[in-house]
């Protein structure tokens, strides 16, 4: 079973975002990223809401180990438990008329709709 998510930033109406199918418990998805935030994007938020949230066509499957890289090995290993997974996106959904898959927003007004158990809006200061 999946724990459906999102990650979204802020936004002038609330936030907008992007679905996330597995994993979406805070403690696989706010360790992740805080240590991605912290190490594979410097600091620099906007990348990684760019990387994250905009350039995604469809969906996250699965956020992966990809995230930790430059971490300090033993904060990877605390984390994964030394196992290594690729992020993986949506892009090989199917629809049922055959037509292209459509991006799978999420924002305020969306999000109940979409059954997403938990989401996370990415902030300077933190993650809601």
């Amino acid at each position: 079973m999946s724990t459906r998510s999102f990650l979204a930033r802020p936004a002038d109406t609330g936030y907008t975002g992007i679905y996330v199918h597995f994993d979406g418990r805070p403690s696989h998805h706010r360790p992740l990223l805080l240590t991605a935030y912290q190490y594979r994007f410097a600091r620099d938020l906007d990348a990684m809401s760019r990387h994250l949230v905009d350039d995604v066509a469809v969906g996250w499957n699965e956020l992966g180990t990809d995230l930790l890289d430059g971490a300090p090995p033993e904060i990877v290993t605390a984390l994964t438990d030394g196992e290594q997974w690729p992020s993986t996106t949506l892009d090989h959904v199917l629809t049922v008329d055959g037509s292209p898959p459509v991006r799978m927003t999420v924002t305020e007004q969306t999000a109940v709709d979409q059954d997403v158990q938990w989401g996370y809006v990415l902030h300077s200061q933190g993650i809601e």
